[in-house]
């Protein structure tokens, strides 16, 4: 933790002094606070190696919900002292991938992960992790392949919705849709941070195959199952956009400006609305790039990519970010904002091999071409007057 308060301090120069006791820096989420009473306990219980894999795991759950990168490095902080012992835990290790995976350092994320499957080949939150890895990187077989031990799961909805995700990114989407949808309907016991993850896969395929009915049903049922975490949010808001339904997407992220890619989706509903929020919302969404810039940060490359072509018109640049997204990713969304860009940008090539991607993906035609005719757009107005 003190290294990253010094990093982000040689980063941007002189800490900040308020002038007043009494001004307000910056309000951080409720959720926070009880974790704070416990980080003072376990600093007075030095070496409770459970307590501290525990608050961690705390920590590293509260970021992936809320993406916010401080609640990782809390929990990387916590564990920095078990890696000089000989064999660190398996819980502990799966964390430390976890939050290598939250900074893109997924070659790092993939050696923990390996590493606990070597002791343990029987670890199903290992195999998960695995496969997930595997699909960010566009490595669908190998995805497939991690998803099969997770059959010994006392919870077949761990397997399906696994397995469907990748195989509907294989030609697959409407029985990998199926598949999900009846395993749903035949496991109402299922936790609800399961059912919710398994309705965002269920309703990401549906919104592809250009289903909206299917998509809209499956988006509502994630959001009242449980807490929505970041990605549900990011990702029904791209569906409400796609759908020319701003005013809705204006008013689901109207309270969750702090998370980056919420900002960048109301910012987006806000310029087709007109919204007195827009510009100001546009500048802050460009200060929050170049200050993770400044960090030597390159974590959200695609969505950069995003803001620059719709929200800056700039589609040259714009595609210079997106194919260097590429590189490191490989989900349909990575796809997505490739394809625009370079289509806005005049690249055929890059443009096809885009497009090559999200038809194997299950993106239907019509949407498709709204696809193209957005992006043309966007260019369109970058040359107008």
């Amino acid at each position: 933790m003190c290294i990253a308060v010094v990093a982000s301090l040689n980063a941007f120069g002189a800490p900040f002094v308020p002038g007043d006791d009494n001004q307000f820096l910056e309000r951080l989420p409720r959720a926070a606070a009880p974790m704070g009473a416990e980080l003072r306990d376990l600093r007075a219980r030095t070496g409770d190696l459970a307590a501290s894999i525990e608050l961690a795991q705390k920590f590293v759950t509260l970021g992936g919900e809320d993406s916010d990168p401080r609640y990782f490095g809390y929990a990387a902080g916590i564990l920095a002292p078990l890696w000089s012992m000989p064999e660190p835990p398996a819980k502990a290790l799966l964390l430390r991938a976890m939050i290598a995976q939250n900074r893109h350092d997924f070659d790092a994320a993939r050696v923990d992960v390996d590493t606990v499957l070597k002791s343990d080949p029987a670890n199903l939150q290992a195999w998960l992790m695995r496969a997930a890895i595997s699909k960010i990187l566009g490595h669908l077989d190998e995805a497939r392949a991690s998803c099969a031990p997770l059959a010994a799961s006392s919870e077949p909805l761990l397997a399906v919705a696994c397995v469907s995700e990748a195989a509907s990114l294989m030609g697959g989407s409407r029985e990998a849709a199926e598949a999900l949808e009846q395993t749903l309907d035949a496991r109402p016991e299922a936790t609800p941070e399961r059912r919710r993850w398994a309705l965002t896969i269920l309703a990401e395929i549906a919104a592809r195959r250009g289903e909206a009915q299917r998509a809209e049903h499956s988006f509502k049922a994630a959001l009242e199952t449980a807490k929505p975490t970041a990605y549900l949010l990011a990702a029904y808001a791209d569906f409400l956009l796609d759908e020319e339904r701003f005013a809705d997407a204006a008013t689901l992220l109207a309270d969750q400006a702090r998370i980056d890619a919420a900002l960048l989706r109301l910012a987006l509903a806000e310029q087709r609305l007109g919204s007195d929020g827009f510009a100001e919302h546009v500048a802050q969404i460009d200060e929050r790039f170049a200050a993770s810039r400044r960090r030597g940060e390159a974590f959200h490359l695609g969505d950069e990519a995003r803001f620059t072509l719709y929200l800056q018109r700039d589609p040259s640049k714009a595609l210079r970010l997106a194919e260097q997204n590429w590189r490191v990713q490989r989900t349909p969304a990575d796809a997505r904002i490739l394809y625009e860009a370079a289509i806005a940008a005049g690249d055929a090539g890059a443009a096809d091999r885009a497009r090559a991607f999200l038809t194997r993906a299950g993106m239907s035609e019509e949407r498709l071409k709204r696809l193209s005719l957005q992006a043309s757009r966007a260019a369109t107005q970058q040359s107008g007057p």
